[in-house]
């Protein structure tokens, strides 16, 4: 999925952690509605400029490509080292987890929020970096 359809969701209204998990429907396994639905109180770092939610949504990728429902020990090795591959590519282009880290502004603050608004940053910083986590993704799934 390219940025402008990451953009097209954007501007449906999918958040940055649904855009991930719509972006890589195909590569998981349940229910996608439940998946979306399941995610949908994970962006804007968890409405709270905390970790970036498409970072979580990335994790649930994982976790649903990669975990098990019963104590799997080789299940949990590999989920783990699959998360750590995507940081290690992740932080090749972006430093930080957190929204106020990745943005540059705390969106915890309002006045910075109406900033993250006013300035594009939620229509072209937030989808870009979905789409970057959408090809690290696809190369490491």
């Amino acid at each position: 999925m390219d940025l402008e359809e990451i953009c097209r969701l954007y501007d449906e209204g999918y958040d940055c952690a649904q855009s991930v998990i719509y972006a890589m429907r195909d590569r998981m396994n349940g229910n996608v509605d439940d998946i979306l639905k399941s995610v949908s109180c994970m962006g804007m770092g968890l409405l709270r400029g905390s970790v970036c939610g498409a970072i979580l949504g990335a994790y649930a990728v994982i976790g649903l490509k990669y975990g098990s429902e019963k104590p799997d020990f080789s299940m949990k090795g590999l989920t783990l080292i699959k998360r750590e591959e995507f940081m290690t590519e992740f932080h090749k282009k972006y430093n930080g987890i957190t929204c106020p880290e990745l943005m540059g502004l705390d969106i915890r603050k309002n006045d910075e929020n109406i900033k993250a608004f006013q300035d594009g940053v939620y229509k072209e910083h937030c989808p870009r970096m979905c789409s970057d986590i959408v090809d690290i993704l696809e190369r490491i799934l």
